[in-house]
C-alpha cells in the first residue's frame, strides 16, 4: 500500500483482511510542502481492506473505526509535522491493535497524546462489536507513565490457556537529551518493552506490567513496535524494532523465549534492515496466522509526491525451531 500507513496492524475476519494503521499525517519525512489538501490527518487511525493480500483498498476517513477518543487524550489539532500550514488531530494516534474477546466482540488499543503532558503519549482501549468498529473509547488510559515518557505501540496477544496480554513500549527517549530519535546523546534513556497481564474483558489491568526487553548499545536510540505470537512448538517469538524510524538504522528484530514473560533471547541478526531486498528502513511488524502458516505486515519508507513515508508491505513468515 503506497501511501503514509505506518504501524500497519493485520487482522482476518469472515475472509476479509482489515490493516488498521497509524494517523496518515504521522512520520512523514523531506516533505515538499504538498500537504495541503491531501486529507492526510484526517481520521484518527486508517483502515485498509483486501480479500487477496495484494489489491487494498484504503477507506475513505469518514470510515475511521475510531472516531471519538478517551476523556484523558489532547483535544483540538495541532500543525502537521511536515507542513505547518496543515492541521491534524492533536492527539496523533498511533499504533492501533485488535483483539477479538470470547464473546465474539472487540477491542482496540491505540496510543495517543495525553491532555495533561501532550505531546507525551500514553496507551488507551476502545470496544465495539464490530471490527470495522466505531470504536468506544475507555474513559481513562491503560498506561500512562509519563514520569518515564509515556507509552505507545500496544500489541496485544491471547495465550495458549486464553489469558491476555498487552505488550507496549514505554517511550523513555521522549524524555531525552536529543540527537537521533531524541535519545543518542548520552544519558541515553531506557526505551523498555513491558508485557501486562489483563482481565478476560481484555480492557482491565491485572497486576502490574513486567519488562521483557530494553534496549542496549547496539539498538541505538531505542526499541519500540513489539509484537508477540505463539508458535506451534510453544515458543513465544517476540518482534521489535530498534534504530530511528526516520533513519536507514530503522530495522527488524526478533527474540525467542519458553515463558511469555521471558527471558527472551535475541536472535544473532535483524530480520529486516534497510537494503534487504531494496527495503528502506523496515519495522513495526504485526503477525498473524494464515491458516496453518504466518503473514507480517510491516512498514519501510518510499517517497511520494508528499515526502518521505512509510508504506505497507506483506511477507510470508516460516517459524522453525
Amino acid at each position: 500500500l503506497s501511501t503514509n500507513f505506518p504501524d500497519p496492524d493485520l487482522f482476518e475476519h469472515n475472509g476479509t483482511w482489515f490493516a488498521f494503521a497509524t494517523n496518515s499525517a504521522a512520520g512523514i519525512v523531506n516533505s515538499n510542502m504538498q500537504l495541503a489538501g491531501t486529507g492526510l490527518g484526517a481520521a484518527n487511525v486508517q483502515l485498509a481492506t483486501s480479500t487477496d493480500l495484494n489489491n487494498w483498498t484504503l477507506h475513505n476517513p469518514a470510515d475511521d473505526p475510531l472516531p471519538t477518543l478517551g476523556d484523558w487524550v489532547a483535544n483540538g489539532t495541532m500543525k502537521a509535522e511536515a507542513d505547518p500550514t496543515v492541521l491534524v488531530r492533536r492527539a496523533n494516534v498511533w499504533a492501533p491493535d485488535v483483539l477479538q474477546r470470547a464473546d465474539g466482540s472487540f477491542v482496540l488499543y491505540y496510543a495517543a497524546a495525553a491532555a495533561t503532558v501532550d505531546p507525551l503519549h500514553c496507551v488507551g482501549a476502545a470496544t465495539s462489536d464490530e471490527l470495522q468498529g466505531p470504536y468506544k473509547p475507555l474513559s481513562t488510559p491503560l498506561a500512562c507513565p509519563t514520569e518515564l515518557g509515556g507509552a505507545i505501540d500496544p500489541a496485544s496477544i491471547i495465550d495458549a490457556d486464553g489469558t491476555i496480554y498487552v505488550a507496549y513500549k514505554v517511550d523513555g527517549n521522549a524524555k531525552g537529551n536529543g540527537g537521533d530519535c531524541g535519545n543518542s546523546i548520552p544519558p541515553l534513556h531506557s526505551t523498555p518493552i513491558l508485557l501486562q497481564k489483563m482481565e478476560k474483558d481484555g480492557v482491565t489491568v491485572s497486576g502490574t506490567p513486567t519488562t521483557i526487553l530494553d534496549r542496549t548499545d547496539q539498538d541505538g536510540p531505542l526499541v519500540e513496535a513489539p509484537g508477540i505470537i505463539r508458535s506451534d512448538d510453544g515458543v513465544y517469538f517476540l518482534f521489535f524494532s530498534s534504530g530511528c524510524t526516520r533513519l536507514p538504522s530503522y530495522d527488524l528484530k526478533y527474540a525467542t523465549s519458553q515463558n511469555i514473560a521471558g527471558p527472551y533471547t535475541r536472535a544473532s541478526e535483524p530480520l529486516l534492515k534497510t537494503g534487504d531486498m531494496g527495503l528502506s528502513a523496515p519495522g513495526s511488524a504485526s503477525v498473524r496466522r494464515n491458516g496453518s502458516g504466518w503473514l507480517m505486515a510491516f512498514h519501510a519508507r518510499i517517497n511520494t509526491n508528499v515526502g518521505g513515508v512509510r508504506a505497507m508491505y506483506i511477507a510470508t513468515l516460516n517459524l522453525n525451531g
